[in-house]
């Protein structure tokens, strides 16, 4: 499997408006990668360039120190699985697989070997025979895997590979494809939409704003530490308290009440915190970190509820593990420990 580098990627259709905009990140030898961001911020365009499926205004394609932004698509060792798993309908399993090899014009013994293996790999052995048409989404997502595998290229790029599949169904499928990805130390790119499914199976995630990247980093240290309110906004931080002065490298004002982090609060704008990590009715006999309030609405979530709390500084949203429901219209006091307040300086 390979490197790969991207240097200063551009994109634009009429000169003017760039659709990417210096894209630039590296992918490491056996890693998996997610390209995260919601629809039109850019990332099956960035995933598109880097195959070779499009071409970029600017910017260079490194893959093992080689420049092969240049290179025509079909000289390009990658593999892709798409959205639509783009099967062929009369042919079976054994031969959507086989195709590939059979482009390449390789002899039918290596073809049958070489298959036969990927099938075995990929749990598709017993239905070598069968047609596209007798098989289950899960099943013709991993055709399209196998067959993506078989000629053993440099890179592998999914691009929303899951999203045709149901819930339940793309939990299983998605913890096969990073099984596969450990056991054949492939380097993989995935393009995905969903935040869940990619901090499940990713060594790095990239998050995409409106063409650019927004932050890099293992999935751990963005959901601990976002590096923008639109990061932390897009993984589930729901509260956020606006800093209207910076006392000392730890400690914030908001409308007279004292906030302390863990974090350094050097040019932070604001304070975020996740529904989860707030306590109600536990200060710990801390004079900072406090917000009174009063329950507006309550959600039942199955193993915690879900409150609204109008304070303030806002409406906090507030997920508790008990037994019993609080009660609307409870006064309650909201407590932040330190070390759950993320500072953010955009």
């Amino acid at each position: 499997m390979a490197n790969l580098q991207v240097k200063d990627l551009v994109k634009s259709y009429d000169g003017k408006n760039k659709v990417l905009k210096d894209i630039s990140f590296t992918v490491e030898n056996g890693e998996l990668v997610s390209i995260l961001g919601p629809s039109g911020c850019g990332k099956t365009t960035t995933l598109r360039i880097i195959a070779g499926l499009i071409s970029a205004t600017e910017g260079q394609i490194l893959v093992d120190q080689k420049d092969i932004s240049k290179v025509p698509v079909y000289k390009r060792n990658f593999g892709m699985v798409f959205q639509s798993y783009a099967l062929f309908p009369h042919m079976t399993v054994f031969n959507n697989v086989a195709f590939g090899l059979k482009m390449k014009k390789i002899s039918k013994k290596d073809i049958k070997q070489k298959v036969d293996e990927i099938l075995e790999i990929t749990g598709l052995s017993q239905l070598a025979s069968r047609y596209p048409k007798e098989l289950s989404g899960g099943q013709q997502q991993r055709v399209s895997l196998a067959r993506a595998l078989v000629v053993h290229p440099q890179l592998l790029f999914m691009d929303e590979p899951l999203s045709n599949l149901d819930a339940k169904l793309r939990i299983k499928m998605r913890g096969e494809i990073r099984d596969l990805q450990k056991k054949l130390n492939m380097t993989v790119l995935f393009v995905t939409h969903d935040q869940k499914e990619c901090f499940a199976i990713s060594d790095k995630v990239l998050i995409m704003k409106d063409g650019r990247i927004e932050q890099y980093d293992t999935p751990e240290n963005i959901f601990h530490h976002p590096s923008s309110e639109y990061v932390a906004r897009f993984i589930g931080y729901e509260n956020f308290i606006n800093v209207d002065h910076i006392l000392d490298d730890h400690t914030v004002e908001s409308k007279d009440l004292l906030f302390i982090t863990d974090e350094s609060t050097n040019q932070a704008k604001t304070l975020t915190i996740r529904p989860e990590n707030i306590q109600i009715n536990s200060s710990d006999n801390s004079s900072q970190n406090l917000i009174d309030g009063i329950i507006t609405s309550s959600e039942y979530l199955g193993q915690s509820f879900k409150y609204r709390v109008k304070t303030s500084l806002g409406n906090f949203i507030v997920e508790e593990s008990r037994k019993a429901m609080r009660s609307s219209e409870d006064k309650v006091q909201l407590y932040l420990p330190s070390k759950h307040l993320h500072p953010l300086s955009r």
